[in-house]
């Protein structure tokens, strides 16, 4: 980096600041002309994205419209419609004891906003918050990941062009660039990516006591009962576990299966593979890769910790890891305490719903839970045990793609949420404007303070309220 691009990025939070101070918070019809510039660019390079997302993962171009640019599309829908809605001043008169308080309340931007994307689905990961940004009338800074480099140069391309650096502007760059970036004087800072990382700079932040949203990930458990078996259930369960060549931070990390159906689970599950992969996978088109060197050695290690069911080849030079299933996995394995983020799954048997519970197997504050069952008290009891912000019964995966539903974590998978209306929340904060009238004054409030003064608060003082 040169000296130039240093002092570029280091006063580039100020100049954002600088430009929203001049013009005041963004009109909403400015935040509109906003997204829907995003909009257009996502839809004149469609192909140019897909492209570059498979470069990166492999990712087949439905799984890249789908889970990438669609989702994008329809955030971007949802928000210009109702952001007007959202944004509106809510204001109150209230009569108190002596005089009349009115205050207004309205939505405020934080100012310039730095978003670090993640690797894994590179562009909506890094543009969906953005969107939540531009909709709470900030202007953002953006750091995709370095280790999906092909999307990362092309949304500098292409957002850079379409944008002036005091409204959007993307920065590429290594982890060196991340902590230039996190140590700047941003108003919000927005993380995607592994606990170990949220944490660092969570820390960085601190220091200038920056607020931070993290969105991390975890071991989201999946649970099926005798009376949640069908093919159609579990073919759901292992497209969610697969998609992205399972490196999806909602995927469902270890299956646990009722021993009453699990030979037979498992059967389905060899079954529903083969059908969506066929029996060589490294030849599917619909089947992705693994993003890094370094991650594809972290997950092919998982593979010898139990017995291979179904797959376990692996190709180093190609980062390809077949859709792996493991069985007999010994208590107290690397890969039941590590989120696997890859495409293994452990399938292990279970007697009872509460014991499974009560064992400590499942993380409690992972990004979400996944029960797939008829019986509504154990639906009840599993809500009820977790600690994520969302439970998801007989369907995986689907609720990140809804507008209408909060995504974000809680404990060890992270804080604060965005999407829809939790996006524009996040990304603003509540000022208000506040007024009274005074038609008596009650002078006993200054000092000096005396006993009958304190006699009448404590008398007048339900009226206060």
């Amino acid at each position: 980096m040169t000296d130039n691009e240093y002092h570029f990025l280091k006063t580039l939070p100020e100049r954002q600041k600088e430009e929203l101070f001049s013009m005041g918070s963004p009109s909403i019809e400015m935040r509109k002309k906003q997204l829907l510039k995003l909009k257009t660019i996502l839809l004149e390079r469609e192909e140019d994205l897909m492209k570059a997302l498979y470069s990166d993962l492999g990712k087949p171009s439905f799984e890249s419209f789908s889970s990438e640019i669609a989702v994008l599309l329809n955030e971007i829908d949802y928000v210009c419609k109702h952001i007007a809605t959202w944004n509106r001043p809510e204001g109150s008169r209230h009569l108190r004891l002596g005089y009349v308080e009115a205050f207004k309340k309205k939505r405020h931007p934080y100012g310039s906003v730095l978003i670090v994307g993640s690797w894994n689905y590179p562009v909506q990961l890094t543009l969906m918050p953005a969107i939540g940004a531009i909709a709470g009338g900030n202007f953002c800074v953006i750091k995709p990941s370095e280790h999906a480099p092909a999307t990362a140069e092309l949304l500098k391309e292409i957002i850079n062009q379409a944008f002036p650096p005091e409204q959007l502007y993307v920065v590429t760059g290594n982890a060196q660039t991340a902590s230039l970036l996190t140590s700047a004087p941003f108003d919000l800072i927005f993380f995607t990516g592994s606990e170990q990382t949220g944490k660092a700079v969570a820390a960085q932040a601190a220091k200038q006591l920056t607020p931070v949203i993290l969105e991390l990930g975890g071991k989201n458990p999946c649970i099926i009962d005798e009376t949640g078996f069908s093919t159609a259930a579990i073919k759901e369960i292992i497209w969610g576990k697969f998609l992205n060549a399972g490196q999806t931070c909602i995927a469902p990390d270890t299956l646990f299966v009722h021993h009453s159906i699990y030979e037979k689970t498992l059967d389905e599950i060899s079954a529903s593979i083969s059908a969506f992969y066929g029996d060589q996978p490294e030849a599917s088109g619909d089947y992705g890769r693994i993003c890094t060197d370094a991650h594809f050695q972290k997950v092919a290690a998982f593979i010898g910790q139990g017995h291979v069911r179904h797959g376990g080849a692996y190709d180093r030079k190609n980062r390809f890891i077949s859709p792996t299933v493991l069985t007999d996995i010994k208590p107290g394995s690397p890969i039941l305490q590590e989120e696997i983020f890859g495409p293994v799954l452990p399938v292990i048997p279970y007697t009872d719903m509460r014991t499974l519970l009560s064992s400590g197997n499942l993380q409690r504050d992972a990004l979400t839970g996944y029960i797939f069952s008829k019986n509504k008290s154990r639906i009840q009891l599993f809500s009820e045990y977790m600690r994520s912000p969302t439970i998801s019964v007989n369907q995986v995966i689907q609720h990140a793609a809804s507008p209408h539903i909060a995504f974000g974590g809680v404990g060890r998978s992270g804080y604060g949420a965005y999407h829809g209306k939790a996006g524009f929340l996040a990304f603003s904060y509540e000022k208000t404007d506040y007024q009274t009238y005074h038609y008596l004054r009650f002078q006993g409030k200054f000092p000096p303070y005396s006993d009958r003064n304190m006699k009448a608060l404590k008398k007048v003082r339900r009226w206060l309220l």
